[in-house]
This record gives structure tokens, sequence and C-alpha cells, in this order.
């Protein structure tokens, strides 16, 4: 699979085309967004209530939770979520991919790769999050000491049992910053890239994973600047957001509390939808630009302006 050499301007030209990806169908796109989140949110929900009745059963026999047992029951329900986010993730670019062809689609059918074996395929990119995880933890324990993750965890420990936290130093905070930085690109880029390689180019996980590194090193300076952009626009947009959405509450606290707290969810909700949407359209026309057996896919006009 060939991978087109980009200009660095390619990632002002994904981040432009990806504020007007819902404009053609706005009801199938981001009502795929709301359900995506409305499932993780579920499962996540499931996680906690879970942990709580733990923590709450640890209190009622005078003891405090055992740190153990908990994280034996956390980490089977966070692999459940980081099973489901690539599967979502999918779902979300299929939406986007075939509202942009002209073709009908539903809200719905975000869940469509659970439907086929080469959707249901994606979840083991969770599990591939899961290596990456592990392997960060490790590169990062050996730049912080191994002396500060074991403070870490015992702070950790303090706030479940109601104390103070004491977060201690890390040795190298330089260092380990900019290795973070270096390791959470790759990582993105792995994922964000290997979605539309296996759901849309027919990629195994190994080939996915192999021709999203390339690419992740061949076009560095045009996924760099779209990930710049978008983490920008983000934290100016969710500064705005709160805003609004604290206005929202005080206006609905007039009525009812009750009103108030709706009206902020809702704001942050439908903010949430928004990004989800602008994450997976611009990994959609980054796949879509990037690889060459792409070709097929529905041609994105380039754009000169913003669209509301």
């Amino acid at each position: 699979m060939d991978i087109r050499r980009l200009p660095a301007s390619q990632g002002l030209v994904w981040f432009r085309q990806a504020i007007d990806l819902g404009a053609k169908n706005p009801r199938a796109v981001f009502g795929a967004a709301l359900l995506a989140i409305a499932s993780l949110y579920t499962a996540a929900l499931l996680m906690v209530l879970v942990l709580a009745t733990l923590m709450l059963g640890g209190k009622a026999i005078g003891s405090n939770p055992d740190l153990g047992v908990v994280m034996a029951v956390a980490l089977p329900l966070t692999l459940v979520i980081m099973v489901l986010v690539p599967v979502l993730l999918g779902g979300l670019m299929h939406v986007i991919r075939e509202t942009e062809a002209g073709r009908l689609v539903r809200a719905r059918d975000v869940f469509v790769p659970l439907r086929s074996a080469q959707g249901r395929r994606l979840a083991w990119l969770g599990l591939v999050q899961v290596v990456l995880a592990v392997i960060g933890g490790l590169l990062m324990m050996a730049i912080a000491g191994g002396d500060y993750w074991h403070d870490y965890m015992q702070a950790m420990q303090s706030v479940m049992q109601g104390a103070a936290p004491v977060l201690p130093e890390p040795q190298h905070p330089g260092l380990l910053f900019l290795v973070q930085m270096a390791f959470n690109y790759f990582s993105y880029a792995l994922m964000l890239f290997s979605i539309p390689l296996m759901l849309f180019s027919g990629c195994n996980v190994s080939t996915a994973l192999r021709h999203a590194l390339r690419a992740s090193v061949i076009n560095l300076s045009a996924n760099l600047l779209v990930g710049v952009l978008f983490l920008g626009a983000l934290m100016l947009a969710a500064f705005v957001v709160l805003l609004v959405a604290g206005l929202l509450g005080v206006i609905g606290n007039l009525i009812h509390a009750v009103v108030g707290s709706l009206l902020m969810m809702l704001a942050m909700v439908g903010f949430a939808a928004v990004v989800l949407v602008l994450l997976a359209g611009a990994s959609y026309l980054a796949w879509r630009d990037t690889f060459s057996d792409a070709a097929s896919s529905p041609p994105v006009t380039h754009i000169h302006g913003f669209e509301a």
C-alpha cells in the first residue's frame, strides 16, 4: 500500500474540512456521535456503580476498600470501554463516509461495525491500546524513577481513603514531558489511522498498525499540525462552552435546580458530540488523503473558508 507524502499545510486543510463534515446530514452525523457517547457513558456508569458498591461495602464492615480488589474489578471493566472506543469511532467514520458519498445513512448506523466480522475486528485495537499503555507505563517508570510510581500509588490509596494526597515529584520532568508527548502522538496516530485501514481498506490488525506507523512518520508535519489545531480549538471552545453552560445553569436555576443541571448537561454533551465528529472526521480525511487505496472514497472539496 502506497502512502502519499503530503505537505504540512494539509493538516490545515483537514482541520477546515472537518468543521463542515456534518453539514450534509447533521441529524445522522451528530446523532451517531451522541449514540456513541451514550454507549460509552453507559459502560462507564456501570463501572462506577460496581466500584462504588465495592467501596461502600468495605466501609460498611468498618474497613477501607481493598485497592487490589478494586483494581481487579476496574481493569476488566476498563478493558470493555477501551474495546468499545475503536468500534464506535469506526462506526462514526462509516456514517461520515456514507454522508460524504451522498448515500442514505442514519444515526444508528454507528453500530454497523458490530454487525460485520470486519468491523468487530476493530475491538482488537482496544487490546493494542492496553499493550501501548503498559509499554508507556514501563517507559515512564524508567524515566520518572521507580519510587515515583510507588509514591503515586500510595497517593491514590490516600484519595480512596478520603485523605489529602501528596503527589510525588518525578525525576527528569523535562525528559518525561517530551517522551510523553512523542509517545502520545504515535499511540493516537496508530489508533486513528488503523481504524479506517481495517474498516475501509480491509487490512488486518498487524498490517494496519504497520501502515499507520509509516504514515505517522512520513507525514509527521501534517499530522502534528492538525493535532495542534485540534487541541488549540478544543481548549478555546471548552472555555467558551463552560461559560455558556454556566450561564444556562444560572438561567435554569431560576426555574428549578434540576432544569439548570439539565441545561448544563445538554450543553456539555452537545460539545462532546461536536468534538467527536471533528476527531473522527479529521481522521477519516487523513486516511483518505494519505493512502493510495482510498482513491475510491468520495472526494471532499477543498474549501477556502468556514461554514457555520
